[in-house]
């Protein structure tokens, strides 16, 4: 049946508004793979890049290949999951909950596209399995496998990673024995042994401990946007615009500075290759750095390490035969500024170098409550001699252009009260500072709707952008980025993430608190809406995500009926809690659905099994243990 169902979901019809490619970017992964390239990414995990890489590299790029060996794999679910609670609760519940995997399981509907999920199950079931064996025959080969397992289960599901500890932990408080030390510490040593060649990879890469992915970082700043009113959509929280960071910086101090560009054919036929000029405000010295071609990013300019808070002035200069073409345009006397900084969310621009959000809240609360402003000859845009409501006209005007139309608009306003000023953008949309203000970006509020506002939080330009006579029309170089490879902007993004929620929990750590309880429970329940910005929309999603709620809903109670009747008849069955409990207390204050209970959801249905075998007077005899040949 499981087979069955896996390739119908294949081949016919799926239960998902996902193509055979999927959602994670799996497939361009393997592809790039299956060519010899590296792994371009710290953001997932290698093992489904790779799973679905050797099947490309061997038989060709077909996208059906992954789903159809997945879908197999996923058939052994019913038998791998017979094996292990047949022991525990004997032949009948263990049969019966087989049926119940096999009809119902959550993991054949995401084997019909390209997801880690039905993979990480099967291995995961397997890794239960030869730990059972290998506690019931004390057997060295069966920890050691085990521990093989578990070591590639946190490549597929990164939440998983510390699983193995909580396995250890309560394995020694339920048999704290001599033989079961030995054997755990082959477990254990096989399940590190696994991990650390991917350790090793990213700590060459970045300087960092990343034992799964940087995708946390993110996933945590979710989880802390989903609180109070934003419970269920943390696209509807205002403060989400945060994502977008003030300043051109980077957090990763410790690494080479990498800028790439793409450099420009000013002269037809003649393209010379542009250097670039760098000098920080703490060595003014100008240093020259060549390019160096790369495959990805054309051209590469490195610039050693810099301490936190350096700040980074740079342009490029391209020299031909009768021309010299500057990016920018005003070259050293306009250059672009980068910071490196750990301060994430505070004003970096200690030397005034660029107009900024912070310049704009400055003087906001300078026109609403007449304080003191930095770099007033600066920000008096206008040059009238004051700054008022004109200059902030003016910086809005100058940050975002092109969201001003030519018609008429009315100007922005400033309405300020004793305790609070707001200003009022043209589109309708608002920010407002309170009289209370610690300096962070993330300290002021804005509205949800409009587009002028938000796009003020991460607009910047130069100082001497404003007054810098251009060079030759032509730019030396075009697509300048910086720091854009993956094992650099990926860590310093998560970084990033880690401060914007600890700054979230820190406003309401009371609502963050109540929203992990209650994620800790919704985890195990289906739930859609009609909202495009919370959830995917497809034909007959309302049916299917109402039929899934329904499910969902069922099974938990039946779930927690099964855990009751295993605590009166079926005490070892009470094992296979651990790795359920484990999942929503390692991940209830992050962003979460139910996707992330699947691994564990076929040892939930052994509860289901239960409750209705005791239900239906299923049960055997007796029980008995049941020991597979």
């Amino acid at each position: 049946m499981t087979l069955s169902l896996g390739y119908f979901f294949i081949f016919v019809w799926a239960p998902h508004p996902w193509s055979w490619q999927g959602i994670d970017a799996y497939h361009e992964l393997a592809k790039s793979l299956a060519r010899g390239e590296p792994f371009q990414t710290t953001d997932v995990p290698w093992g489904y890049a790779y799973y679905a890489a050797l099947l490309y590299r061997l038989f060709g790029e077909h996208l059906w290949l992954p789903l159809v060996l997945q879908a197999t794999l996923n058939a052994f679910v019913p038998w791998l999951l017979f094996r292990l609670v047949a022991p525990l609760a004997g032949r009948r519940v263990a049969a019966l909950s087989a049926l119940i995997v096999g009809v119902f399981s959550f993991n054949t509907v995401y084997a019909s596209t390209q997801s880690s999920d039905a993979i990480c199950t099967a291995l995961f079931l397997a890794g239960l399995l030869l730990l059972a064996r290998g506690f019931r025959g004390n057997r060295f080969w069966a920890f050691a496998a085990a521990g093989v397992l578990f070591g590639l289960v946190p490549q597929f599901r990164p939440n998983l990673v510390l699983l193995p500890g909580a396995i250890i932990a309560v394995a020694l408080l339920v048999r704290p024995r001599l033989y079961t030390l030995s054997r755990i510490a082959v477990f254990a040593a096989v399940v590190a042994g696994m991990q650390v060649p991917w350790i090793a990879r990213n700590y060459r890469l970045t300087g960092l401990f990343l034992p799964t992915s940087t995708h946390g970082g993110v996933q945590l700043w979710y989880g802390t946007l989903q609180v109070g009113p934003y419970l269920e959509s943390r696209a509807h929280n205002p403060r989400f615009y945060f994502a977008s960071p003030a300043f051109s910086y980077t957090s990763m101090s410790h690494r080479s500075i990498v800028i790439s560009a793409v450099t420009r054919e000013c002269i037809p036929g003649m393209v010379a290759p542009a250097a670039m000029h760098y000098w920080t405000d703490r060595d003014p010295q100008r240093r020259r750095v060549d390019p160096v071609p790369h495959p990805i990013l054309s051209n590469v300019y490195e610039v050693p390490a810099q301490p936190a808070n350096t700040v980074l002035y740079y342009f490029f200069i391209q020299e031909t035969p009768t021309a010299t073409f500057l990016t920018p345009r005003g070259g050293a006397d306009d250059p672009f500024v980068a910071f490196i900084s750990n301060d994430h969310l505070g004003d970096l621009d200690v030397h005034d170098d660029v107009l900024d959000m912070f310049d704009l809240v400055r003087m906001v609360r300078h026109v609403a409550w007449q304080e003191p402003l930095r770099a007033a000859a600066k920000l008096d845009l206008t040059r009238d001699g004051t700054v008022d409501g004109a200059d902030v006209n003016a910086y809005v005007e100058l940050a975002a252009p092109e969201m001003l139309t030519n018609r008429p608009l009315p100007a922005a306003r400033i309405e300020a009260t004793p305790d609070r000023a707001t200003l009022h953008l043209a589109d309708g949309s608002w920010i407002a500072v309170a009289r209370q203000w610690r300096g962070r970006q993330t300290d002021i509020d804005l509205s949800l709707h409009g587009q002028l506002a938000p796009a003020l939080l991460s607009r910047t330009r130069t100082f001497t952008s404003l007054t810098a006579r251009g060079g030759s029309g032509c730019p030396a170089v075009a697509d300048v980025a910086f720091n854009a490879p993956f094992y650099l902007g990926e860590p310093h993004g998560m970084q990033r993430y880690m401060a914007l929620a600890f700054d979230n929990i820190e406003r309401d750590p009371a609502a963050f608190v109540r929203a992990s309880l209650y994620r800790a429970v919704r985890l195990f329940v289906v739930r859609g809406s009609g909202d495009l910005s919370t959830t995917q929309q497809f034909r007959w999603s309302s049916l299917v995500y109402a039929a899934g709620t329904a499910l969902s809903i069922a099974y938990l109670g039946l779930f927690a009926a099964g855990v009751i009747v295993a605590h009166r008849r079926y005490r070892p069955l009470l094992l296979l809690l651990v790795p359920i409990v484990y999942v929503p207390v390692t991940i209830c204050f992050v962003l979460t659905n139910m996707r992330y209970t699947v691994t564990v959801q076929p040892l939930m249905f052994a509860f289901v099994a239960a409750a209705v075998a005791g239900a239906l007077r299923l049960d055997e005899p007796t029980t008995g243990r049941y020991s597979p040949r």
